[in-house]
């Protein structure tokens, strides 16, 4: 009888140890997101066009010119699109001129849509619907965010990094790496765009 007591609390323990590693691995995971700096970088492809200045693209080297707009893009994303003209129709009317500011457009789904499928919407002048005369970034689930001031990886793909934003997102990042203001509007607002676009610029008057 004391055999058979023993051999069902052994028993019963070693479900007990199965059952509790799962919540500790939850927990590990929890962590690493914890550990995700503020201030971060990327590097990722671009479609290679003259309008993307390289092959490559380096967030922190470009943010040695000043504060970055990420426009998070989905080649089927109709917000996309529509934040895509109105930013491109505010550049052609020297919004950008006077300002160390740059845009960028991210793919936000590599994952689901092909760097053709960028191309088609946004890439080639005079073709696509949706042109765009600035960097597209081209990264895919691999790819992952570093630490702004060591440049080693975090563990974090580029998406959770930043968020797992959805599509369209404009995001601002600050010179030091630091996302520093963000707009979910799904359709273009010169309002939003505006008071992204003029964010650092309100910092400094109001100090």
């Amino acid at each position: 009888m004391l055999r058979e007591t023993l051999l069902a609390c052994l028993t019963a323990m070693m479900f007990l140890a199965g059952c509790v590693q799962p919540d500790s691995m939850v927990e590990d995971e929890s962590s690493n997101l914890n550990q995700i700096p503020f201030e971060l970088t990327f590097s990722a492809d671009t479609l290679d066009r003259e309008e993307d200045g390289t092959p490559e693209f380096d967030l922190k080297q470009e943010l040695e010119n000043g504060p970055v707009m990420l426009l998070w893009i989905g080649a089927g994303c109709t917000g996309c699109h529509d934040w895509t003209d109105m930013i491109r129709e505010k550049m052609e009317q020297g919004a950008f001129e006077d300002s160390n500011m740059t845009i960028v457009s991210v793919h936000r789904w590599g994952e689901f849509e092909t760097k053709d499928d960028i191309e088609n919407v946004f890439g080639t002048a005079n073709q696509s619907e949706h042109y765009t005369p600035w960097t597209i970034v081209t990264p895919s689930e691999l790819t992952q965010a570093a630490d702004f001031n060591t440049e080693k990886s975090t563990g974090a793909s580029i998406y959770s990094a930043y968020g797992n934003p959805g599509t369209p997102t404009l995001q601002v990042i600050a010179p030091n790496g630091v996302l520093a203001w963000q707009s979910k509007t799904y359709w273009a607002n010169e309002t939003v765009f505006d008071d992204g676009f003029s964010f650092f610029e309100r910092q400094v008057s109001q100090e």
